[in-house]
């Protein structure tokens, strides 16, 4: 009986701490502090441990937006523009 009572304790215990791990991604070699767009539409950063990991809890597109990566900045989610707006003249290209 005793025998039964601590194999199911460290079954228990086995099971308690596999459940408290977190769930990290996987290693990709990223490089640290680096920014991209997720294939879902999240923005995404790379940990000190080359993971890519989201930079937000919900993806852009659940608030209406579209994310952008640009080269000199964090990854984020910005306002979808309509084909006339992106082809109107604005302050950034001089118009």
């Amino acid at each position: 009986m005793r025998l039964a009572l601590r194999l199911l304790m460290l079954a228990l215990s086995l099971v308690l701490a596999l459940a408290a791990c977190p769930k990290l991604p996987p290693v990709s070699g990223c490089t640290p502090s680096a920014w991209r767009c997720s294939p879902d539409g999240r923005p995404e950063v790379c940990s000190a441990s080359q993971r890519w990991e989201p930079a937000g809890d919900r993806s852009c597109a659940s608030v209406g937006a579209v994310c952008v990566a640009p080269t000199d900045g964090p990854a984020h989610c910005a306002r979808a523009q309509s084909d006339a707006a992106a082809d109107a003249p604005d302050a950034s290209d001089g118009g």
